[in-house]
């Protein structure tokens, strides 16, 4: 068995499983010590540079693809946890079945774009349960009644009035939340990347307006 794991062909999904079991040990060593693998890995996560490095995402493209992976849904650890398992075990049960229905491994070059494709595809899948169970912002409890004032920017889509957009604000503790958000109007809407205060919820939905410069 441990012959199979880290024969060759198998290298990049032992290499995943490594980094998986590390993540593992420094995660639960952090919490002994009073460090967070987890949160040093959102202050870098790809969904902060819109704020933190002066780069729009969602002026990149980059915005429904990070909303379809769940990146920007998900703590980023457990994310990474999520995608490197994922590769690791269909890497792994594709070269078990290569074995035994053909009598030889598939070759790593072959292999290993196959795998991340599937993987990427089991992590969006796997992810959006998870989104429910796991937020991303779950240090601070925060109640959604008290984003009312706050400004957020639209990200994906065009704020209708039955045709809610997604949007992201920043709270009081600096944590990102992303809202479904509509104008409070039905003449009015709301473009990718325009500012909006949000006024009141209506069901699911922060109705909102548009954020006029000071």
């Amino acid at each position: 068995m441990l012959e199979f794991l880290l024969i060759n062909a198998n290298t990049p999904y032992a290499i995943a499983l490594t980094l998986v079991l590390t993540l593992a040990v420094l995660e639960g060593v952090g919490l002994v010590i009073g460090f967070s693998i987890s949160s040093l890995l959102d202050h870098i996560s790809p969904i902060d540079l819109d704020f933190d490095a002066g780069i729009d995402v969602a002026q990149t493209g980059l915005t429904p693809l990070l909303g379809w992976l769940c990146l920007n849904k998900l703590p980023l650890l457990i994310w990474l946890v999520l995608l490197l398992t994922s590769f690791t075990l269909l890497g792994y049960s594709l070269n078990f079945l290569s074995y035994v229905y053909a009598g030889h491994l598939t070759s790593p070059i072959i292999s290993t774009p196959i795998v991340l494709i599937a993987s990427l595809f089991s992590t969006s899948i796997l992810g959006r349960p998870l989104t429910r169970i796991l937020p991303k912002n779950e240090s601070l409890a925060v109640s959604t009644d008290s984003f009312s004032g706050l400004s957020a920017k639209i990200t994906v889509g065009t704020a209708k009035l039955n045709s809610p957009a997604e949007a992201v604000l920043v709270d009081q503790h600096s944590q990102k939340h992303y809202v479904m958000v509509a104008p409070e109007f039905a003449e009015e809407s709301f473009s990718q990347n325009e500012q909006v205060v949000l006024l009141r919820k209506s069901g699911s939905i922060w109705l909102v307006a548009r954020l006029e410069p000071f």
